[in-house]
């Protein structure tokens, strides 16, 4: 069953009989307690009376002043019955007996029992059963009352209250179910903003949802929003590859309609097909650097980094690159783990590049992300600071590379609204990178 709603249904229904079904139950056992402590205490009242009417003789014999009895023990049958017991085993029975007899049993003196019996005409009776001591003579009375009307009545009565207890329980499950429909409806409507999303109709789900499940759209709407702007620079960075190779394409295909085969001719042919060569391998370390995982992935400096810098030690060794970072050992949270590993590709693959022979980086992470790069290269100029985040525009055209890298890094500066500086750093002499980028929520 994975349907929440058919498991909060039968959950709940199940609870509820259950739980008015010990209800019930509680109050009927009350009422009969109540019942029998009350007829108890009356055949107790009794006792005391019968006792109080006792008499002897001088031959100890025992009689009943009759007057100060109740009526109700000269009835026959009439449900209300009481013995007397002596000590010479004399027997003194009510008139309501009429000819039937009662289990009877002698107690010790201040003995006192209650127990249930089967009376005349299978009356169920409670008897009270007592032992006195008397005018020097112990005595033991018995007295019963038919508690049947009693419990004919507290039958009816649960009767009732299982009839109204049936009643409450469908009322209370209707309320139950357009609650929980009710609960259920903005979920419903998420599942249709979820097909809409697929159709292309909407680019983002509401987060106008329950705050059980709002933690988990908000998340979902993050990861669409990382994944369009991966794809709107996976659509540049081809679009750039495309037209940085047209060039190159099209001056092989003039060069091949000449006819003629010359030294000078191939060396053009060489020269272009190595920077094809370039291009290429440039796009193949990008994608190295970015390495593998799903969207939403959090980034941890200290597994991430060494890897990559252990790539970029075998893209230039030709040259002895000493890389100093200090980074938390902690994830960075709510920065997208392939956001940043194309950062950091393009960064020190940028330091690397024109760094001599060293190359710093440090990551500091409070309500921001603070990241500095910084190498020991020539550095720039201060007109050229503010032309190296324009896409394709390149200081040094002599080394690979089709000026995209720092403008890849400005995208990605852009989306977590952030900021990015540039300048000499004062200490190695080449480019400073600064970054400051804020966590989406």
């Amino acid at each position: 069953m994975n349907s929440l709603e058919q498991r909060l249904h039968i959950g709940l229904g199940l609870s509820l009989v259950l739980l008015l079904g010990l209800l019930g139950w509680l109050i009927y056992d009350q009422n009969q307690r109540l019942v029998d402590e009350l007829v108890v205490s009356r055949l107790q009242h009794d006792a005391e009376s019968i006792l109080t009417a006792l008499q002897f003789d001088a031959a100890g014999k025992i009689s009943l002043s009759e007057g100060r009895l109740s009526s109700i023990y000269h009835q026959p049958l009439s449900g209300h019955y009481f013995l007397v017991l002596g000590e010479a085993g004399e027997v003194l029975r009510s008139r309501s007996l009429w000819d039937a007899e009662l289990s009877s049993e002698k107690l010790a003196p201040g003995e006192r029992r209650v127990r249930r019996s089967i009376g005349p005409g299978e009356q169920s009776l409670v008897l009270w059963s007592a032992a006195y001591h008397k005018a020097g003579h112990s005595v033991t009375i018995m007295v019963a009352e038919d508690i049947s009307p009693l419990q004919q009545r507290l039958l009816q009565n649960a009767l009732w209250l299982f009839a109204l207890t049936v009643i409450f329980l469908f009322v209370v499950l209707f309320i139950q179910r357009y609650i929980v429909r009710r609960s259920f409806a903005p979920l419903w409507k998420l599942g249709e903003e979820i097909k809409q999303l697929e159709r292309g109709e909407v680019d983002k789900l509401t987060e106008a949802v329950p705050q059980e499940v709002q933690a988990l759209v908000i998340e979902v709407n993050r990861l669409l929003m990382v994944m369009a702007h991966r794809l709107d620079r996976s659509r540049n960075a081809l679009g750039n590859l495309a037209h940085a190779l047209k060039a190159p394409l099209n001056l092989l295909g003039q060069l091949a309609d000449q006819g003629e085969t010359t030294d000078s001719l191939r060396q053009e042919l060489h020269q272009h097909t190595d920077t094809l060569q370039q291009l290429i391998e440039h796009e193949l370390v990008r994608a190295r650097l970015a390495g593998s995982g799903g969207a939403g992935q959090r980034f941890n400096a200290a597994e991430e980094l060494p890897a990559l810098i252990s790539v970029l030690e075998r893209i230039y060794h030709d040259k002895t690159i000493k890389f100093d970072c200090h980074y938390p050992q902690q994830n960075i949270y709510n920065l997208d783990r392939h956001d940043l590993l194309e950062l950091f590709g393009n960064l020190l693959d940028n330091a690397a590049k024109w760094a001599k022979g060293r190359v710093r980086c440090s990551i500091e992470q409070t309500d921001q992300v603070h990241i500095i790069i910084e190498d020991d290269g020539s550095g720039v100029s201060e007109k050229e600071l503010d032309d190296l985040i324009q896409r394709g525009h390149r200081i040094d055209e002599s080394l690979p590379g089709h000026g995209l890298g720092l403008a890849i890094v400005r995208e990605i500066v852009e989306l977590y609204h952030g900021s990015l500086q540039l300048d000499r750093s004062p200490e190695l002499g080449g480019l400073r990178v600064r970054l400051g980028l804020s966590p989406s929520q």
